[in-house]
């Protein structure tokens, strides 16, 4: 049973060593260490000692491209799409995006060496987070017709006519979302075989959204990637008081058997992603419900964002974050003594 935890909080080395062993204590065994380009281009040093004190606590160590080219989950803007104009998303209207294309070759060599920093300070899993590309929030879906889509830049659109034999339209079309499914699949594809053949593993979270939100409509386009270890997906809830431990449960459950049912077919390890943030006071309990629900779908792999509650940012904390972490905690070590029993029972 493996359960961690994703963990973005920067302090002294004596804090992030007691916090290290803090969450050893809350019944986790891997840590999810966000590594921005800031990190990269600053903190480098300071991150490596931080991979080394989660180690010596009894942690396996991952790295997330956290907010890395505007492409990836995270709340961290990305230097790089301010300073490589040239690698930048277009969007279908012409305009020039706060996000890098994953098609262009200077942002691919950019992740290969944030790859070789990441392996470098020794980080044992590569998460990568919710890769997309940019999402128009007038038109999520990208429906068929529209012009609020991207990425038309040069190199997508030489890409596209070599692929299809034809122009890159302005409207969105099935090839198009075809297009951009094969982008983001060829571009983890080549980033998760070159971080595999330094011995690092790579786990994906996909986008819990239905349709061609970002880019990725068929899942299996993903999972089928021979250098991808584990699959997941972060099903979050909203936090309204209004949501009942009901709609928890389903919310959980559908994404649960989605993931599970790709694991199984492809052969990798499924994983689930708990909320831990903005939880309101008296709703704690859908924490220890998501874990729960997780488990009885057949995820041995669960983690949640973030330490303790996400008391360190106040955008994301919750109410109660000291309450949110000990039910994270109590939940993990329930799910963790079913599989021991279970493991018995075999």
């Amino acid at each position: 049973m493996k359960t961690g935890v994703s963990y973005f909080a920067r302090s002294r080395l004596k804090h992030m060593q007691e916090d290290m062993e803090e969450i050893k204590r809350n019944n986790c065994n891997f840590v999810v260490h966000t590594f921005s380009e800031q990190d990269l281009e600053f903190y480098k040093g300071t991150i490596q000692k931080l991979v080394e004190i989660s180690k010596i606590a009894g942690l396996e160590v991952w790295l997330d491209p956290w907010g890395v080219g505007g492409v990836f989950g995270g709340e961290s803007y990305s230097q790089f799409v301010s300073k490589n104009l040239d690698a930048r998303q277009i969007s279908a209207e012409g305009n020039s995006i706060p996000a890098a294309c994953f098609n262009n070759d200077k942002f691919r060599s950019f992740m290969q060496k944030w790859i070789d920093a990441a392996v470098e300070i020794g980080a044992n899993n590569i998460f990568w987070d919710e890769p997309h590309f940019y999402i128009f929030e007038e038109n999520v879906e990208e429906k068929i017709g529209t012009t609020k889509w991207s990425c038309r830049c040069d190199s997508c659109a030489a890409l596209f006519k070599k692929k299809y034999g034809y122009e890159i339209p302005k409207e969105m079309n099935k090839d198009i979302q075809d297009f951009k499914e094969f982008s983001v699949a060829n571009f983890i594809e080549q980033m998760s075989s070159y971080a595999a053949k330094s011995n690092v593993k790579n786990s994906f979270c996909f986008l819990p959204l239905e349709g061609h939100v970002g880019g990725i409509r068929n899942w299996s386009a993903i999972a089928k990637i021979r250098t991808l270890d584990i699959i997941g997906t972060d099903p979050y809830w909203p936090t309204s008081r209004s949501v009942t431990e009901k709609e928890v449960a389903l919310r959980v459950s559908s994404f649960s058997k989605k993931i599970k049912a790709l694991s199984d077919e492809f052969k990798k390890e499924a994983q689930i992603w708990i909320l831990n943030f903005r939880i309101k006071n008296g709703t704690e309990n859908n924490v220890r419900l998501a874990v729960e629900t997780a488990y009885k779908e057949g995820i041995r792999n669960i983690a949640a964002w973030s330490f303790y509650g996400t008391e360190m940012m106040t955008s994301l904390a919750s109410d109660d974050p000291l309450l949110v972490w000990k039910t994270l905690g109590d939940a993990y070590k329930e799910a963790a003594s079913r599989e021991e029993v279970q493991k018995m029972r075999q």
